[in-house]
């Protein structure tokens, strides 16, 4: 299973790639940084509507029925949606609002089959929801675009809505398949549960989503939207080379969760480790093997020869996460959050700190020491709280 969970994740990885080479060569890097704001509030929100549908659907799916799980999740995603999508608007562009609110919602509902199939073990039906995705997305984006080139980069808007709306009905069929049609359920004890549980995990994601997106408002605001959308290309590569790190993790996750905290546990996270190691040293290699006209290329503009420098200055700091996204997954799995939050926020603090010190003297350069330290300061934290988790163990 981990073998195919990580082909998927290269399919998606590629055509992901291929998304953001179609909409930097279509839109300009003013473009593309629009699209990077827009994924970014969206991102922002998903953290937000995770604590009901994410990780505690997940971690409950075997103690608590699904109608009860699905009634607080989508309730917590509607609510939620609405009210971060208008005030993320309000301080961006407020002509998203409907957009963003759609998208989240839809992203939220995806979200919780997801984790139903994650915590089921059915991992098939989640790489094919996560297969279907990217893949619906590139269709409609550019079908869209030439039916009607005017919508400009608003067709990635709508190409998203679109997309996701179709992948949600598939995946609620497949998780009617598997658990049967939900019920409203509306549990006070089973509310409480997943609120503890799913607050601490996801304000350890938000902490961690911080450290990956605080710089694209840093450059907004101290640079332009042009220097986002660059800089913004370079670390949704670098979030690529993490393809098989998310993959290898996302079954180390499943496994652990069966498991529980044991001594085969523990030592194959450390396998799991070592493997999404060798992994993204191999992917970053053949990335610095790439010369400079080929992103000129790829991305359609001479603005983006530096994508290649981007990604010297991140490497250090990817290779880190690379390593320590299986550590995370397993403190996840067996429920030790704390750490998690921990780490995460002491990289945001690096991250804000630099980022005002950084960013306005060096502009994408500060940016990209800013993301590398961050990643770093905090990968070190979890590594060394894995080490002593397992000694003491």
């Amino acid at each position: 299973m981990m073998i195919l969970t990580t082909l998927v994740k290269v399919i998606t990885m590629i055509l992901s790639f291929v998304i953001v080479a179609f909409s930097t060569r279509l839109w300009g890097a003013e473009g593309k940084g629009y699209i990077a704001l827009f994924t970014t509030d969206l991102g922002l929100i998903a953290i937000f509507c995770n604590v009901f549908s994410s990780s505690s659907v997940s971690y409950y799916i075997s103690r608590v029925c699904v109608s009860k799980l699905a009634t607080q999740a989508y309730l917590w995603v509607s609510g939620v949606s609405g009210v971060l999508a208008v005030i993320l608007s309000l301080l961006g562009d407020f002509t998203l609002t409907l957009p963003l609110f759609m998208a989240s919602v839809l992203l939220g509902f995806i979200t919780f089959q997801s984790s139903l199939f994650v915590g089921g073990q059915k991992i098939k039906y989640y790489n094919l929801i996560a297969l279907l995705q990217p893949l619906l997305l590139l269709m409609f984006m550019l079908g869209i675009y030439y039916v009607n080139k005017d919508f400009g980069y608003y067709s990635y808007f709508y190409g998203q809505i679109i997309s996701l709306t179709i992948v949600f009905f598939i995946a609620r069929r497949l998780s009617i398949k598997v658990y049967g049609k939900a019920k409203f359920d509306l549990d006070k004890t089973a509310v409480k549960q997943s609120f503890m549980f799913g607050w601490q995990t996801e304000l350890s994601n938000l902490l961690q989503f911080l450290n990956y997106r605080l710089s694209y408002y840093f450059l907004k605001l101290f640079v332009d939207i042009n220097s986002v959308g660059v800089f913004s290309i370079g670390v949704a590569i670098s979030e690529a080379i993490w393809v098989f790190s998310k993959s290898i993790s996302l079954v180390q996750y499943s496994n652990v969760l069966k498991q529980g905290n044991t001594k085969a546990a523990k030592k194959d996270t450390v396998t799991a480790s070592i493997y999404s190691l060798f992994a993204s040293v191999l992917c970053i290699v053949f990335v610095f093997l790439l010369p400079e006209s080929v992103y000129v290329f790829i991305f359609g503009s001479e603005e983006f020869a530096s994508v290649k420098y981007i990604l010297l200055l991140l490497s250090p700091g990817i290779l880190a996460i690379a390593v320590t996204n299986v550590y995370g997954n397993y403190f996840s799995a067996i429920g030790k959050l704390k750490i998690l939050i921990i780490k995460s926020a002491v990289g945001v603090v690096f991250t804000v700190i630099l980022s005002v010190i950084l960013i306005p003297r060096l502009q994408i350069t500060g940016a990209c020491i800013v993301n590398a330290v961050s990643y770093i300061v905090s990968s070190t934290i979890l590594v060394i709280a894995f080490c002593r988790h397992k000694a003491i163990s």
